[in-house]
């Protein structure tokens, strides 16, 4: 997370406002979460948690959040929630479907023994 932090500022800091680094990071930080035993909830939440704390941490400073840093905010946090579930989903359903073909693969192994 703390990439996003780092890409937020990037983003703020810029006149482009383009989140494509944010997002190419989300995915793979989507795939990363998957593969460590995540749950989709969690995924969504960890970049929850992120805006709780930027908030939290403008108000402890003092550090007023004006409406387009908060929008440019929740976009960043958007586009970085939709690549990570996305990217997880891909790969949750490529995982499924691998231990489908795997089932499958044992069932006609045992038919063919039956068979036999």
């Amino acid at each position: 997370m703390p990439l996003f932090l780092t890409q937020l500022v990037a983003v703020l800091g810029s006149s482009t406002g383009s989140t494509a680094e944010i997002g190419e990071h989300a995915a793979r930080h989507g795939s990363d979460l998957l593969r460590l035993g995540f749950t989709v909830d969690q995924v969504v939440h960890a970049y929850g948690d992120i805006c709780q704390a930027v908030t939290e941490r403008a108000l402890e400073c003092h550090a007023p959040i004006t409406t387009d840093e908060f929008r440019t905010l929740n976009r960043c946090l958007d586009d970085a929630i939709t690549r990570a579930v996305s990217e997880y989903a891909r790969g949750r359903e490529g995982s499924l479907g691998s231990r489908r073909g795997q089932r499958e693969h044992r069932r006609f192994c045992c038919t063919e023994a039956c068979e036999a």
